[in-house]
């Protein structure tokens, strides 16, 4: 449970990290301390619901949000489909050596003028796709790490990242939108207020677990 105050009055937010949050809950929850029936209002929640998610998906990058896949380079191929959801690349490696990211200029002309190889480097050739060089002369494995858009919540999808991993922001950026969309402007502060402390705490755990991939970390 999680107590705040809003106008004086304690609400109480029975959401935590242990507790399963789902689209149907979220959406019972915003009714609820929104105290609103109307039709109009309650035809808004899907928005409120997309907004906060975006807001969210914008404003935190932590390893939650970390994909690792692992495919492989044909020989001869140096063009390759970016994953469904695919929003940054972090890192890539074949046969466990890094790759670097140069621009695409670059990695068109290296394809011009070099022999195929194992590949070296890689760009954003457009969106959706990577370009790679040197082109491969054989098959090689390839290890993508990037940051991947999440899944949009729904009727149909009741649950997603944030309602499992981040409930209490999930609830705290719904109900600040909901109260810029009621014009509720001595409420939209404390909700705001709660939303960027919640904000700011999970962004620090995250910082607290970042290392540099290559330094080996010793308990004391």
């Amino acid at each position: 449970m999680t107590t705040v105050t809003i106008d004086g009055q304690d609400i109480i937010i029975p959401v935590s990290n242990a507790v399963v949050m789902t689209y149907d809950s979220l959406y019972t929850q915003i009714l609820n301390y929104s105290e609103r029936t109307d039709q109009e209002f309650i035809d808004t929640i899907p928005t409120i619901i997309a907004l906060t998610e975006s807001s969210i998906a914008a404003a935190l990058k932590t390893y939650l949000q970390l994909t690792v896949v692992e495919t492989t380079l044909a020989q001869n191929q140096v063009i390759l489909n970016k994953p469904a959801r695919w929003k940054k690349t972090v890192s890539m490696k074949t046969n466990g050596k890094p790759m670097l990211i140069r621009s695409q200029d670059y990695i068109a002309q290296y394809q011009s003028e070099s022999s195929p190889g194992q590949p070296l480097y890689y760009a954003d050739y457009d969106f959706n796709n990577w370009a790679f060089a040197p082109a491969p002369d054989k098959t090689y494995p390839v290890e993508i790490i990037y940051y991947s858009e999440i899944q949009p919540l729904d009727s149909q999808n009741q649950q997603n990242l944030f309602t499992q991993e981040t409930p209490q922001l999930m609830l705290y950026g719904c109900m600040y939108h909901a109260m810029t969309y009621l014009k509720a402007l001595d409420k939209m502060a404390s909700w705001k207020g709660y939303y960027d402390a919640e904000m700011k705490a999970i962004k620090d755990e995250d910082n607290a677990r970042r290392v540099d991939r290559n330094t080996t970390v010793q308990e004391p």
